[in-house]
């Protein structure tokens, strides 16, 4: 359970940590980058963890 609530506090963190680039230079080959980025650890932590729990 902890290590759940860790994962998704580490995302959270990851997220704020990227939005911070497309407010302050707002270019859409940056904003691509982040989604991709986002999307990536977000896929990695979902199977990380659902392979954890079976």
């Amino acid at each position: 359970m902890m290590d759940r609530v860790m994962a998704v506090i580490a995302l959270l963190m990851l997220g704020a940590f990227l939005l911070v680039v497309p407010l302050f230079v707002p270019h859409i080959d940056l904003m691509i980058a982040i989604i991709g980025c986002a999307v990536l650890a977000t896929y990695d932590m979902w199977r990380h963890l659902a392979v954890k729990r079976s």
